[in-house]
């Protein structure tokens, strides 16, 4: 196949992808490194520690996985790497980033309420945010977030998708926070392209 041919096919779905996000609404989520941030923050604890939860349990599934401990430490950072429950057909292990945080997206629809009104000046900017949000009836899929060895500022989905450079209320378009069955991937897989990416959400 001629090298132009290549490129047309791999420019063929983000093409599309940029089509229907081009449209698309944004709606809010919230991220957090934590459960006990996020009720400092004001949110009740039990929505904090479920969103937390359910988070946790898609990290195995969704997590980029590696052949090698070193390999994944070469797009996450030293000691940011952890064995994966997954092992290759040889019955080898294989290795997936530690979880940085997480993208609490149904927390506005579950009617989750501030426990703690005056915690954090923050807050109430958050609870306005939650309140429009659960009004429109929109959300983002919960789920885990990422840092890569690159820019140790940015959360990021496990598909490499920026999210959000801090912690609390952030705008996204749902159809590019899907949760995705993460799969093998080479050193540089994830953070060479994190270097490579600047916007977030959209």
């Amino acid at each position: 196949m001629k090298r132009s041919k290549k490129a047309a096919l791999v420019l063929t779905v983000p093409v599309a992808t940029l089509l229907i996000a081009g449209c698309e609404k944004e709606v809010q989520g919230m991220v957090y490194s934590n459960p006990e941030e996020c009720s400092a923050g004001g949110w009740n604890t039990e929505q904090c520690e479920a969103e937390y939860a359910e988070a946790k349990a898609l990290h195995p599934q969704v997590a980029p996985k590696y052949v090698s401990k070193e390999e994944c430490e070469a797009d996450f950072g030293d000691g940011k790497c952890e064995t994966a429950p997954q092992q290759t057909t040889s019955g080898h292990s294989v290795f997936m980033p530690m979880m940085m945080g997480y993208l609490a997206g149904q927390m506005m629809n579950r009617g989750a309420s501030f426990q703690q009104p005056g915690a954090a000046s923050a807050g109430t900017n958050t609870a306005a945010t939650g309140t429009k949000a659960a009004a429109a009836g929109a959300s983002v899929p919960t789920q885990p977030l990422y840092k890569s060895r690159d820019d140790r500022g940015t959360y990021r989905t496990a598909h490499n998708t920026p999210v959000a450079k801090g912690t609390g209320p952030v705008s996204l378009k749902p159809s590019q926070m899907q949760p995705r069955a993460g799969g093998l991937v080479r050193r540089g897989g994830f953070g060479h392209q994190a270097a490579m990416r600047n916007s977030y959400g959209g």
